[in-house]
């Protein structure tokens, strides 16, 4: 049996927004995950980004490459 670990990430937690290189806040960002990231695709993403609209701002962070992300 394979075991997978999860990680409980809040969105908009205690991490402050990411921004920019012009100082402005980041669009790309999702539970501390933006786009370039290692284990991160356009596609895990926003699947994140429509965990995190489903499940109230709290997002599930599966281990794995690329990422999974579900409610908790």
């Amino acid at each position: 049996m394979i075991a997978i670990a999860l990680l409980a990430i809040g969105c908009g937690s205690s991490a402050p927004p990411a921004q920019s290189s012009d100082g402005s806040p980041s669009d790309d960002a999702c539970a501390g995950y933006h786009a370039g990231d290692a284990c991160i695709t356009e596609e895990n993403l926003a699947q994140c980004r429509e965990m995190a609209a489903q499940c109230g701002g709290e997002v599930l962070v599966l281990e794995s490459c690329p990422l999974q992300f579900a409610c908790p």
